[in-house]
């Protein structure tokens, strides 16, 4: 039986049973994508990071949930971070920052993270503008698959699908009373994404001040491994995107916006994720998507691999 070092990590959060569970799994090379799988599963976090390789400024990665590999995990990608510092391989330059470059099969993605404090660091990950296509899903559709009036969607921003590292359904609504209302249901969430080859529905509400000042969100993944996620990184880049393209962000055609972005509440697991929007020109040139993690769990597993 061969040991396993791993340990999990709650991003987007500074205390213990909040944010999203990503687990890492350290030195993974001679692992087979099944029997990652299988380790997947058995962590039971909503993704397991796997350290195929480490450079120091270069890391491989591999990022499964128990039913799938994903090609990138914002979260989990946050929890790596903290791990490498807790690991002490990174080397920090007199800002206190390091940077290394994440690479997995399927992307790549750069990685920020700032010693702020001896316990607390802020982990940013940079990620290209978000495309989107139109939705052929109505109101009426949608509104039955969340169990929900449709009259509660926002009518004044249209559907729109975000195909970056899933596919997803973006659905803002109009009141963040209704988003918390709603209580969703596994099989038709998944059978509508199934036959509208989607990978996640996306639901999302202004703060009480309006969407400049925040927003709440929810999103709904169990095509790819969990009814909902308690915090999304990829794709609040996605919806970052979206807003100030749309119009519903501050207007500025050189600098950078920050979103600030609450989710995983109604699971009470609540996260805080901070979007920086770079704007160029009047265009998104890229989006930072970033927060804490900390540790959960530390130790080690046997297994036949």
């Amino acid at each position: 039986m061969a040991e396993h070092n791993f340990a999990v990590y709650n991003a987007f959060s500074s205390s213990p049973f909040g944010g999203c569970a990503a687990g890492i799994v350290d030195q993974a090379a001679d692992l087979k994508e099944s029997e990652m799988l299988k380790i997947a599963r058995e962590v039971g976090a909503p993704a397991t990071c796997f350290i195929t390789a480490n450079s120091g400024k270069i890391i491989r990665t591999r990022f499964f949930s128990p039913l799938t590999e994903y090609p990138m995990c914002g979260h989990a990608a946050i929890a790596l971070g903290a791990w490498l510092r807790d690991s002490r391989l990174l080397a920090f330059d007199d800002s206190r920052i390091a940077s290394i470059r994440l690479n997995t099969p399927h992307a790549f993605a750069d990685i920020k993270i700032q010693q702020i404090s001896d316990q607390h660091l802020e982990i940013f990950l940079t990620l290209p503008p978000a495309q989107f296509t139109s939705a052929s899903a109505g109101d009426d559709e949608i509104g039955s698959v969340l169990d929900i009036d449709p009259r509660k969607l926002d009518s004044d921003l249209e559907r729109a699908i975000t195909v970056t590292d899933f596919r997803t359904l973006l659905v803002p609504m109009k009141h963040l009373s209704d988003l918390e209302s709603i209580v969703p249901d596994a099989n038709k969430i998944h059978e509508f994404c199934s036959r509208t080859e989607l990978d996640t529905i996306f639901v999302f509400a202004p703060s009480k001040e309006g969407w400049s000042n925040g927003i709440r969100c929810r999103e709904f993944c169990p095509a790819i491994g969990s009814l909902e996620s308690a915090a999304s990184g990829t794709t609040n880049r996605s919806v970052s995107c979206f807003l100030y393209e749309r119009g519903r962000l501050a207007s500025t055609n050189e600098g950078s916006l920050t979103l600030s972005i609450s989710q995983g509440v109604e699971l009470a697991r609540p996260s805080h994720i901070a979007s920086v929007v770079s704007i160029s020109a009047g265009n998104v040139s890229r989006v930072d998507i970033g927060g804490r993690a900390v540790k959960v769990v530390n130790g080690s597993f046997l297994s036949p691999f």
